[in-house]
Parts: C-alpha cells; structure tokens; sequence
C-alpha cells in the first residue's frame, strides 16, 4: 500500500497548511473509532491507542501485536484522544472533551472510575506521567501561547516551567523533553527538573520537529521531523515527515523509517527500547487515506503494520514485566526492573 498525503481539516491536497501548535498537530495525528475488565494492571503487554472505528473518537486497548483490540472509554457523547498508561499500568491518562472544553482526564485500566484531573477549567493536551506515577507533565493554552506545566495527579501543586508543548518526562525523572514554541520553527527543547534551566538540541538539523519520546533507559529521544515551508502568515506548509532518533544530549542523530515520502508520526518506544510504534497514512484502493499504526524493529527494519480499521494514532505501551520505574532520587537505577509484588 503506497503511503501519501493525508488531508486534513487544515486543507487539502499535496500539501496541507500545517499549524505549527499543539492543537492541529494533535487534530492531525487523530483525524477527527463488551469491556473484558482487568481489576489491576494488565497482567500481558497491551498497547493503548486512539481509534475512530466505532465511528467515535474513543481509547482502545489491544495485544502489543495488534489483536484483540477493546474500546476501554465507551463514551459516544465525546472525543477521547491520546491515551498514556500510568508507570504501573493501572490508571490511563487522556484527552478528552466531556465538559465542552478539552482536557485531561484519568481513567482505570479497564475505563472505569474516569474522574476530571483539574477543577479550573483550561484547554490541556499532551499530558504524561512522571516516572513515579505521582505527577503529571502537560501544554495548557491557546496556540501560539501554550505553556508546559507540572502538576500533583490530583490536580494540585501546579507550576509552568516554559512556553512549549508536547511534554516527555525522561525516566530518570530529572528532564521534561518538549517541542519549543516559535513562529521560524519548533525545535527540540530539554527542561533540566534540578536546575530549572533549559537548552535546544539539533536547531539547525532538524527546525521542525513534534512528538518528543524518551526511550525506556532515557539514553535516547525519538521524535518525528517535518518537511516543508514556512508562510508569511506563520503557516507551515506541510509535505512529509520521518521518525528520527537522537542520543539525549543531541548526537548520533539518525533517521528511522527510510521511505523518503512517508508521513510518519508520534513515535512511542517499547518497554524494552528495541521497536517503535508510529502513525503513518495508508492510501487503500478506491477509499480514502486512512491513518493506521505501524511497528518497526530497532535491530532489523522490519516494518508490521498494526491496525487495518477506520483511523488509528497516539499509542502508548505497557509491559508489566517493565513497570518498575527509576526512582527520581536514584540516576543509577535501571529502567526495566521486574516487577517485585
């Protein structure tokens, strides 16, 4: 299946107008989709993700090969988007539009007990976890004045750290990776927890870039790299995009997907840091471009696509042999510890 561009709500045609800003990225990636229940965390490797298969925006859970896949939120009255699994498994935290205004909601792992993070009411998006479970990082704001914040799970002990958005907290706990807000470009930015500083990576390499992700040990960044141009108006004017991997501190950059007309997107590692899953468009004969999710292997290339159905994007992957979390106060501890009770 020949993969090309994909229309959006922004436009249509070879090339789409491309709103630099969390917002329409997110748009973008999501095109707008009986519970078997797990009490805890999933006991076997689930990925969760955002499908359009029941004709609703909604968050599915299936098998890290792509079978069995379950619509966990089961609410046709909203749009539910970018699921993320908590450290342990137990709780996914997501996107959704239930109180008029998109926000950031958490659920249990079987879609149950969904309960609004924040009383004030703001537009929130790209949330994820701290490695401990105990906070949460996000973008909050209109584009182009969105900031990143820091927040207790509960909604308390709030604090902006910088304009920016798509937020990725390292596993060590001690960085936020995040796309840096402008107008010429979004780069890559690194929000150092310690010592409130900050600095940008591969700025003249890679000017466009979205969907920051930290691999599982923290050692590397992937993250997806936009070509196209720039419009007086502050438009980018959007062709194709690539997964690309960087090391943290901006070396040993390489492109992963070697299809020069892909449009791949949201690359999220595995547990164990040898695949990546991303968003990449399919052309099916005589239908529409559909946005599906594919897999590839770090040590081979080999490339499984994952979903076949309607519109699919923003996987996240739980393994409970891997759910053990590097202690914030301990740089020294290995991501990847078994599980101990």
């Amino acid at each position: 299946m020949k993969r090309k561009s994909v229309s959006s709500c922004l436009g249509t045609g070879r090339y789409t107008k491309f709103v630099i800003y969390g917002c329409a990225i997110s748009a973008l990636l999501v095109f707008s989709g009986g519970i078997t229940g797990w009490t805890k965390a999933p006991e076997t490797e689930k990925i969760t993700f955002t499908s359009t298969r029941d004709g609703n925006t909604e968050i599915y859970i299936m098998n890290s090969d792509g079978t069995m896949p379950v619509n966990v939120s089961q609410n046709a009255g909203a749009e539910d988007y970018n699921p993320i699994w908590s450290p342990n498994g137990k709780r996914i935290l997501f996107i959704s539009n239930r109180d008029r205004i998109f926000d950031l909601y958490v659920m249990d792992a079987d879609g149950t007990n969904v309960r609004k993070i924040f009383k004030t009411e703001a537009l929130r998006r790209d949330p994820t976890w701290s490695p401990d479970g105990k906070q949460i990082a996000y973008a909050q704001g209109e584009e182009p004045n969105q900031a990143i914040y820091i927040a207790a799970i509960d909604g308390t002990s709030v604090e902006k750290l910088t304009d920016g958005f798509m937020p990725s907290w390292s596993p060590d706990g001690s960085e936020i990776a995040f796309v840096v807000g402008g107008i010429k470009h979004t780069p890559l930015g690194i929000y150092d927890l310690q010592t409130h500083t900050q600095k940008t990576l591969l700025i003249k390499e890679m000017p466009w870039i979205v969907n920051p992700s930290w691999s599982p040990r923290g050692e590397k960044i992937a993250f997806s790299k936009i070509d196209g141009r720039l419009d007086p108006n502050g438009f980018l004017w959007w062709e194709r995009s690539n997964i690309y991997v960087a090391n943290r501190d901006g070396t040993g950059l390489h492109q992963i997907i070697k299809d020069e007309e892909s449009i791949c997107m949201g690359p999220t590692w595995s547990p164990h840091g040898d695949q990546l899953i991303y968003t990449d468009a399919v052309r099916h004969p005589k239908k529409d471009i559909s946005v599906q999710l594919f897999k590839t292997d770090l040590r081979t290339g080999n490339i499984t696509q994952l979903t076949h159905e309607a519109n699919n994007s923003r996987a996240d992957w739980f393994d409970p042999m891997y759910s053990v979390s590097p202690s914030v106060r301990s740089l020294t501890t290995m991501w990847g510890k078994i599980k101990a009770n």
